[in-house]
């Protein structure tokens, strides 16, 4: 995991070397900013996926904990 983690940010140091790079030669659409995000965003969701058995079990917890008192408040 911690290996995968690594190759993730030097994919992420490399994209934005690129960009740089590429905004000194010409003024196009700035593809790079779109596959950071993209790259970064389908990290997070596959550590939330391999490691869900952890977090989100807790989170189901406290959503069910919370629903209550939430209703209560709002008066249904």
């Amino acid at each position: 995991m911690v290996r995968l983690l690594i190759v993730i940010a030097l994919v992420v140091i490399l994209l934005v070397i690129f960009r740089n790079r590429r905004n000194k030669i010409s003024n196009n659409p700035d593809i790079f900013k779109i596959l950071i995000f993209v790259i970064i965003i389908g990290a997070i969701v596959f550590f939330l996926a391999t490691s869900g058995r952890f977090i989100l079990p807790q989170i189901l917890q406290i959503i069910k904990i919370g629903i209550p008192f939430l209703t209560k408040f709002i008066g249904l």
